[in-house]
């Protein structure tokens, strides 16, 4: 079979994420990314990053949580799935899931310093990748065992972000 090369650059190619939202009480776990060179770096993020060749993305997220923050999760819930076009390839595509706080003790790691932030004081932030306060709202408003909300990020021509809903 032979592939026709204008098929291939129009299809996405992505880099697949993980990106997961822990919730204890009224917070949300986060991290302020201290490794230069990453996204995010010096602005709180959730947890997570690339899914390692053999993975799928439960399992990047669950040692993504490990690595980063010391606690073991065993119960994710899938709440969005972002085709991010980033302008250049690859894009990233970026699984987004919500935990509940499982008990345990944090364990600070090298990709930064883990912080508990009221949700309401979200939206209020200015050190915090952008957004973030729409994930939060996703995973507040998905229910447990409904599929993800499927969306894409696309930037303008002033690289502001633009969130584009389809479910």
């Amino acid at each position: 079979m032979q592939i026709n090369p204008k098929e291939i650059k129009s299809r996405y190619k992505m880099v697949p994420r993980t990106l997961v939202f822990i919730e204890k009480e009224n917070k949300i776990l986060l991290i302020n990314r201290k490794k230069k060179n990453t996204f995010g770096f010096g602005k709180l993020n959730g947890i997570g990053g690339h899914i390692e060749k053999g993975e799928e993305p439960f399992e990047s997220a669950k040692r993504e949580i490990l690595e980063e923050s010391g606690l073991v999760v065993n119960s994710l819930d899938l709440v969005a799935l972002i085709f991010i076009e980033i302008g250049i390839d690859p894009g990233i595509l970026l699984f987004v899931f919500n935990a509940k706080f499982p008990g345990g003790k944090l364990v600070p790691s090298d990709e930064g310093d883990l912080i508990w932030i009221q949700k309401g004081a979200i939206n209020s932030m200015n050190n915090i990748v952008k957004d973030i306060p729409f994930l939060v709202n996703l995973c507040e408003k998905h229910k447990k065992e409904a599929p993800p909300f499927i969306c894409k990020y696309l930037y303008d021509e002033k690289k502001e972000l633009r969130i584009v809903m389809n479910s």
